[in-house]
């Protein structure tokens, strides 16, 4: 079953608006915005010049790399999505960076820069969604200028956990949410042999946990999103998901939820 983010712009209007809906929620959630300012720490800035987000979406990390580099650095946002990139563009102008990002639609496997344009290449939640990592890897390495960097950082879904209740509702459920919107649930696990294959060295890996329990924000807002996505795509029957996700709902008013996944970053450097 293909990952909805490969086909987003084939799906209605109402998943488009789930999907942007959920990227900006997790963007701006404060443990996500963590997570990824530790990784913009390990970055050079002060040498960049151009610096492109594959797979941009909504933007919200393209956004936030305004607040690290001046403005004579170049950003790019990229993404399939034409859907996306269009919300994209009107975050990015209300926020008054219109005139600092420049939004195109393109596949992160085949974008329309040249070798080597790139001081910095991010990758963020994205190599888990599309359908060949080993090719889009290989696009981020031909942008990226010798002596470069890659930051890769996304969701080890494999490792996706929803504890409360019945643990077959839980794998049940979440196998359908995999099903829906992750493609590659394990790449992260994979990527130092495809840096590898790709000529790439890894420079830094920072691995991070994401979890909650009792109450619940980020896993909570997770169901809410894509169980409607996964009865649409027939990867659960609709009396089950949403028998479950209120399951979740008044686990977390009681106090008992547990959500948990693991993510990483990989700094990956193109050599000299």
């Amino acid at each position: 079953m293909p990952d909805i983010y490969q086909s987003l712009d084939q799906q209605g209007e109402d998943t488009v608006r789930v999907v942007a809906d959920r990227l900006e929620f997790r963007g701006e959630m404060p443990d996500f915005i963590k997570m990824r300012e530790r990784y913009f720490d390990r970055l050079d800035w002060a040498s960049c010049r151009r610096i492109v987000d594959l797979g941009c979406g909504t933007g919200v990390v393209t956004r936030a790399l305004a607040d690290r580099v001046g403005p004579e650095c170049k950003i790019v946002g990229s993404d399939l999505a034409a859907e996306l990139i269009k919300v994209a563009m009107e975050k990015t102008d209300a926020a008054g960076l219109a005139g600092r990002i420049r939004y195109e639609v393109a596949d992160s496997r085949n974008t329309g820069d040249g070798e080597g344009s790139f001081d910095i290449v991010i990758a963020h939640t994205v190599i888990s969604h599309v359908v060949d990592p080993a090719a889009m890897l290989e696009e981020a390495a031909r942008l990226t200028r010798p002596g470069g960097t890659i930051a890769v950082f996304d969701g080890d879904y494999a490792s996706l956990t929803i504890g409360a209740g019945d643990p077959d509702a839980n794998a049940m459920a979440v196998n359908a949410i995999l099903q829906t919107v992750v493609g590659n649930p394990f790449v992260l696990r994979h990527l130092p042999f495809l840096a590898r294959q790709t000529g790439l060295e890894v420079s830094g890996f920072i691995p991070e946990l994401l979890a909650e329990a009792g109450q619940t924000s980020f896993f909570g807002n997770m169901i809410d999103a894509y169980v409607g996505p996964c009865i649409q795509a027939g990867a659960i029957d609709a009396e089950t998901a949403l028998k479950w996700a209120e399951g979740q709902k008044t686990a977390a008013r009681e106090g008992t939820f547990f959500g948990s996944c693991n993510y990483y970053t990989y700094l990956l450097r193109k050599p000299e």
